[in-house]
């Protein structure tokens, strides 16, 4: 079997089951909710902050709280990815597959990916009512989102690893959200040392810093670099934990 073949079977069949779970719709309408209500404050307020503009005032404070909303629905949309296989016994038979490792990792990646991209597709209409407004910034949101997107495969990813590593879905979850929130206050430690390496070390790790030049309209390579090789080390980490069943 061809590795994208293998990797494309297992997906369609895990978006399959992901759509029809209540949890993806449960978490879709809560997450809607809340952007939904965040726009609304933001333009409202809006009316009072005559010295900001649209971008200032709605988009830049709207996406950083799209992007500190996954903080907490990463872990759940993928706390029963290899979690639930362990709990079913059915990890073992899918690993004698034909699929490789990583085929299977990739499979079910880009299923959870596919379902967070649902959730974010939602909020393209904030954007849409803007422009009735006269907003025609497209770069900012063009920027923004593909800062969400990256982020995405930030968090995804390290809720993959840490589904690998325990049957307990509850327990994967409450990690994942440690790991996630611990790169996102990193940031905090930065600027409580007078070091500059250090400083500059500790803001490299935390994933807020590098989303920050996204939503500014900023595309540095050094942010690009960081969320593949950030997402691409969690992956390799789910393989060897995964190959650690044959120790």
């Amino acid at each position: 079997m061809g590795f994208i073949r293998g990797i494309w079977i297992l997906y369609k069949k895990e978006v399959k089951d992901f759509f029809l779970s209540p949890l993806v719709y449960i978490l879709t309408g809560l997450y809607s909710a809340l952007i939904g209500l965040y726009f609304y404050s933001f333009l409202v307020n809006s009316r009072e902050l005559t010295s900001q503009t649209l971008t200032q005032s709605i988009l830049i404070p709207l996406f950083g709280n799209m992007n500190l909303l996954f903080i907490f629905l990463a872990p759940l949309l993928t706390m029963k990815v290899f979690s639930e296989e362990k709990k079913l016994n059915t990890l073992n038979l899918l690993l004698r597959s034909s699929l490789s490792d990583l085929q299977i990792i990739l499979g079910k990646y880009f299923a959870i990916y596919t379902v967070a991209f649902f959730m974010v597709s939602l909020t393209f209409i904030f954007p849409i009512i803007l422009a009735f407004s006269g907003y025609h910034d497209w770069g900012i949101v063009f920027t923004s989102y593909l800062g969400i997107f990256l982020c995405l495969f930030c968090y995804l990813a390290v809720g993959v690893f840490v589904s690998s590593l325990t049957s307990n879905q509850i327990l994967a979850a409450i990690m994942s959200f440690s790991i996630l929130l611990g790169f996102m206050l990193i940031v905090t430690s930065a600027g409580a040392t007078h070091l500059a390496m250090v400083r500059d070390l500790f803001m490299y790790m935390s994933v807020p810093f590098h989303f920050e030049g996204f939503v500014r309209g900023a595309i540095k390579n050094f942010n690009l670099v960081y969320f593949f090789c950030f997402s691409g080390l969690f992956i390799y980490m789910t393989r060897k934990s995964l190959e650690s069943r044959y120790w």
